[in-house]
C-alpha cells in the first residue's frame, strides 16, 4: 500500500531533486550552477514537507531562513541548520537567471551545497 501522507509528496520531489543535483556533477559535463539550485530546492522541499506533516502554515517563497524559523517554532533543533540554509538560500534562483554580478558556482561550492541539502534531509526524516 502507498503512504498518502502529504509530505511524503513532498519528500519525494525533494529526493528527485538530489538525485538530479548529484547528476548535474557528473564526470561529462558538470553543471553546478544547476546543481546548487537543485540542492536548494531539495531542502526547501524537505522544510516544506516537514511543516505540511506537522500542520503549519506557510507562505511559498524560497527563503530557507524563513522555513528553518517556522521549523524552530516546532522543533529548537533546527536551529542548527541555519548555516546550511544561509549557504543554500542564494542558489534558489542561480540557475534560472545569468548571473551578473554573482560568480557562478565552481564544482567544489556545488559539492558544499549538495552535502548540505543531504544534511537538511537526514535532519528533518529523522525528526
Amino acid at each position: 500500500m502507498t503512504d498518502r501522507r502529504p509530505e511524503h509528496a513532498w519528500f519525494s520531489k525533494a529526493d528527485d531533486d538530489l538525485v538530479l543535483a548529484r547528476r548535474a556533477l557528473g564526470p561529462d559535463r558538470p553543471l553546478p550552477g544547476l546543481a546548487c539550485f537543485l540542492a536548494q530546492q531539495c531542502a526547501e522541499k524537505y522544510l516544506k514537507g516537514y511543516l505540511v506533516a506537522h500542520g503549519v502554515p506557510f507562505r511559498f517563497v524560497h527563503d530557507l531562513g524563513y522555513l528553518i524559523d517556522l521549523c524552530t517554532g516546532l522543533d529548537p533543533a533546527f536551529a542548527d541548520l541555519m548555516p546550511a540554509a544561509i549557504t543554500l538560500n542564494p542558489y534558489a534562483g542561480a540557475a534560472r537567471y545569468p548571473a551578473e554580478a554573482a560568480q557562478e558556482p565552481d564544482i567544489p561550492r556545488a559539492q558544499d551545497a549538495v552535502r548540505r541539502a543531504q544534511q537538511i534531509a537526514d535532519f528533518v526524516l529523522q525528526s
